[in-house]
């Protein structure tokens, strides 16, 4: 039997669908606040979770991923008691299967879950029949093995298919697993990059030409899509093409037929299309910079790809696995990971994502010397400063909210009964306190790099040689 999860703030409401869903068939736990209703989701897997919208100061909306990486990847269903348009085209959007407006018939609601229900079991059956090859796709995080999945299910279509992440995140290995898992997998996989197609070449490289089109085209010539025939094409950052090779590529994804430049016939090509950017489409469609059309024909199959920030639990295992790799090209000895470093990769924010990871390890590998374990200083410059800045921001607010309490907080005898000191003695003893304390936390995070420190702080070298003077702290031999 399905495990359904209700998470609502209103206790009626609660008891209600739960007498309904009993009618219908089912249990149903119920959570009256998100916080309870993530530990709920953290102790069990569910296969249903209705979330609604207005949950005291959170939105539900802001919760959908994190619901449906949750342990058991449930279906989520958003609920509300108002009907606004503009949460339901987000809920739909962020990937909420439906969209209930309270209150909620009997009717609609058997409905609705028979059909996600009948969804999910169609959609297990066939992941669990599939045989799919992953290749060098690293990781087991939720939000990856969702992905995954995706693949899993539109190789073995013939659907045109759009990744869509950030730079870094993997495109071109997602986009080869889907040809690889996919019948034409024996056949060729044909990369073109969009960003370096150059304007005036771009339509004789895609759909080639005939011997004296131009100045240099001294014999004829295939395009890629011809080369590509029985096999995949890859469009990356597709988002970069031309206006007028938009236009043109939307003929050949209707009719899979082309005319390569000066030639009298036309040319058939028995292609499948995987593109990829990292670029906001629907906003380009809106802007006029991206063809409303060829958007529709791209979008039948999209494939979403998450940040590495999103997946910190994957975080380990690609550098390790990029670590070996590494060591065996240069033909170095494995390293180890000290826990520091395994710690400061983890805390990283990862604009650049897997790739910017890659460049990580192998700048620390070099760092490391004949060093048998890469600890945190190996790391860039770069990289240390902004781990130390975030480091000493969370330990400055945190000692704030340690230092400057309330007088009502303070021991009984912090002051003498017969005197009370003046608010401007109180404040001067405090901010000494805290200097002192930022100062220890600065030296010691820093590691002996004075520069660091500075750019840190947001002190001068003199001020921050002054500081220390005054607190008696010893840069070089701080603990």
């Amino acid at each position: 039997m399905a495990r359904i999860l209700l998470i609502d703030d209103a206790q009626d409401f609660c008891l209600i669908f739960a007498t309904m869903l009993k009618r219908l068939g089912f249990d149903c736990i119920t959570s009256t606040s998100l916080e309870a209703g993530l530990q709920e989701l953290e102790k069990n897997p569910f296969d249903l979770v209705f979330l609604d919208v207005y949950l005291g100061a959170h939105s539900g909306l802001d919760h959908i991923a994190g619901v449906m990486n949750s342990p058991g990847n449930p279906d989520v269903i958003i609920i509300s008691a108002s009907g606004s348009g503009k949460n339901a085209e987000e809920a739909i959007q962020l990937g909420s299967w439906d969209f209930l407006v309270k209150p909620v018939s009997f009717t609609d609601l058997e409905k609705c879950i028979s059909r996600c229900l009948k969804h999910r079991e169609a959609k297990s059956r066939f992941i669990a029949e599939s045989t799919f090859h992953r290749g060098p796709i690293i990781g087991g995080s939720p939000q990856l093995l969702r992905a995954i999945q995706w693949v899993g299910i539109v190789a073995r279509s013939k659907n045109n298919v759009l990744i869509l992440g950030e730079t870094g995140t993997g495109k071109e290995l997602f986009a080869r697993a889907v040809h690889e898992n996919s019948e034409r997998s024996s056949q060729s996989f044909t990369v073109v990059d969009c960003t370096n197609l150059p304007t005036t070449l771009a339509q004789s490289i895609l759909f080639g030409h005939e011997k004296g089109t131009f100045t240099d085209a001294k014999e004829r010539r295939e395009g890629l899509f011809k080369q590509a025939d029985g096999g995949t094409i890859f469009l990356d950052e597709i988002a970069d093409l031309d206006m007028t090779i938009q236009k043109a590529l939307l003929r050949v994804l209707q009719d899979h037929t082309f005319r390569p430049l000066s030639s009298r016939n036309e040319v058939k090509s028995d292609f499948r299309l995987v593109a990829a950017t990292n670029r906001d489409l629907p906003q380009m469609v809106h802007d006029g910079t991206f063809r409303q059309d060829l958007y529709y024909r791209l979008k039948s199959c999209i494939i979403n790809l998450p940040p590495l920030r999103e997946r910190v639990d994957d975080i380990a295992p690609l550098a390790i696995h990029y670590m070996k790799k590494i060591c065996k090209e240069q033909g170095i000895p494995k390293k180890r990971f000290s826990d520091d470093y395994l710690q400061a990769l983890r805390e990283y924010h990862w604009a650049g994502n897997v790739r910017e990871l890659i460049n990580t390890v192998n700048h620390s590998i070099s760092n490391s010397f004949d060093a048998k374990t890469l600890h945190s200083y190996h790391l860039s410059r770069e990289l240390r400063v902004c781990l130390v800045k975030n480091n000493v921001e969370n330990a400055d607010q945190k000692l704030t909210t340690d230092f400057i309490q309330p007088l009502s907080s303070l021991p009984d005898d912090h002051f003498s009964q017969e005197e009370l000191p003046t608010f401007k003695e109180v404040r001067k003893k405090v901010v000494s306190q805290l200097e002192a304390e930022y100062l220890l936390e600065l030296v010691n995070r820093t590691a002996g790099d004075i520069k660091a420190a500075c750019k840190v702080a947001g002190l001068s070298r003199a001020r921050l040689y002054e500081l220390l003077q005054k607190h008696e702290i010893d840069y070089k031999h701080a603990s």
